[in-house]
């Protein structure tokens, strides 16, 4: 008898053993007619001319989900509902993000197709305020709207892409993001890349945790004509739910260096000054 239960158990343990390092198949499992909030909270320290700085703030996005033209496509649709900094003033009012409505076809694997954005304009306060000003000014800062909301499409639409590939436990995928965003004719650009390596550390009870290096260069091109380069490095972890087919959590370190160069009053190409930047930032995502 004893050895019946001794067999019995080692045969439970072998079947648990098996079912953990199973390999798994990630896709998203977005439902149309269904809405999802990601609340996005944001820490800064930035060290400059021995001077730190320490920013806050947190951005909640709205997503509804409709049927795509294909299979496995959907449309989904995304708003900033509220973004406040630490002291609670409202941010997004402010600049009128808002009223800027995005969409993108998305595929259940995370890619990403014709990202879309509408409404990016000043808000009325902010029209109210730059009456005074020259014309040209009052232009760039009109067109300031405009380049904010291409520079939040990166944060709303934040869903790597997963590999074809099944992956077991140790398994790796790498996620690479090109982007470049602004209005050339002002002077403000950006051009965006990183590189994110995702490695499938465990999964429990449907729950599958990841740990993520990243490395990414920003070159950002201002009004006044010079130049900002960031490089950064991030270390993440990442919890996926493979029943919702949702990340229910992301969490990002960066550590980054700021380069600025050709900036007014410095001589043509040379470096102006540098800091030091430590950004946490932190996705929390929920069917509502």
């Amino acid at each position: 008898m004893k050895k019946k239960i001794v067999i019995a158990g080692m045969a439970t343990i072998l079947i648990c053993a098996v079912v953990s390092a199973a390999p798994y198949t990630f896709f998203y499992k977005f439902k149309p007619g269904k809405k999802y909030v990601t609340t996005m909270s944001s820490q800064t320290e930035t060290n400059f001319m021995e001077k730190k700085e320490i920013n806050r703030s947190r951005t909640v996005i709205e997503y509804s989900i409709k049927p795509g033209v294909k299979k496995d496509w959907i449309l989904l649709n995304a708003r900033i509902r509220s973004q406040k900094d630490e002291s609670g003033q409202d941010t997004g009012q402010t600049m009128g993000i808002y009223q800027v409505t995005y969409s993108a076809d998305m595929h259940v694997s995370g890619e990403i197709r014709n990202i879309k954005y509408t409404g990016a304009k000043l808000s009325p306060e902010m029209e109210e305020q730059i009456k005074s000003l020259p014309p040209e000014t009052a232009a760039l800062v009109r067109q300031s709207a405009n380049f904010m909301a291409e520079q939040w499409k990166e944060s709303v639409f934040w869903f790597p892409e997963f590999t074809e590939n099944r992956l077991k436990i140790g398994d790796e995928f790498e996620f690479t993001r090109k982007s470049m965003s602004g209005s050339p004719g002002t002077g403000m650009q950006n051009q965006f890349q990183s590189k994110q390596v995702f490695t499938l550390e465990s999964v429990r009870n449907g729950l599958a945790d990841f740990s993520i290096e990243e490395r990414s260069l920003l070159k950002s091109g201002g009004v006044m004509g010079g130049q900002a380069d960031v490089k950064s490095l991030g270390k993440s972890k990442a919890v996926f739910d493979l029943r919702t087919g949702i990340w229910i959590e992301l969490v990002s370190k960066y550590r980054s260096q700021v380069q600025f160069s050709g900036m007014p009053g410095s001589t043509a190409g040379s470096e102006s000054g540098a800091q030091d930047v430590f950004s946490i930032i932190k996705y929390e995502m929920s069917a509502e």
